[in-house]
């Protein structure tokens, strides 16, 4: 790629460049969902999911100002767009087949643990230990 090629942006790179923001991209101020003052509230570019103030969208002519966008539709903050996901308990199957005990298995690993330390520590460790047990310092 040399300096004279053009750049390329792609859908991907702007939906992560407006994970980052949440200011409109025209005043620069924080889009809020307030409801209440119309000019204010927050549209969503189609295309990027690019979030602006109504008014802000509107001066740009109706179109989004992200370079490499350029889409011309917006929907309000919050629209349904599409069928939801819905999970209901009679969903779930009654029996679900038994797991072993985490705490068991944490107890096992607890065990093998020590045992590894102990022979880390060879027969002097082993002593030391039991004599500092012994006097109750450890």
């Amino acid at each position: 790629m040399s300096e004279s090629d053009p750049i390329q942006i792609t859908d991907q790179d702007i939906a992560e460049a407006n994970k980052l923001s949440l200011s409109c991209p025209i005043c620069a101020s924080a889009v809020e969902n307030n409801v209440n003052t119309p000019a204010v509230s927050p549209v969503i570019c189609a295309r990027c999911q690019t979030l602006y103030h109504r008014a802000c969208w509107e001066q740009n002519g109706d179109k989004c100002a992200v370079l490499g966008c350029g889409h011309d539709e917006c929907y309000p903050y919050g629209t349904e767009l599409g069928p939801r996901l819905v999970i209901k308990y009679s969903d779930i199957p009654k029996h679900v087949p038994a797991t072993p005990s985490p705490n068991g298995r944490f107890k096992e690993l607890k065990e093998q643990q020590r045992r590894l330390q102990e022979g880390q520590r060879g027969a002097f460790g082993n002593l030391l230990t039991r004599i500092l047990k012994a006097f109750g310092w450890r």
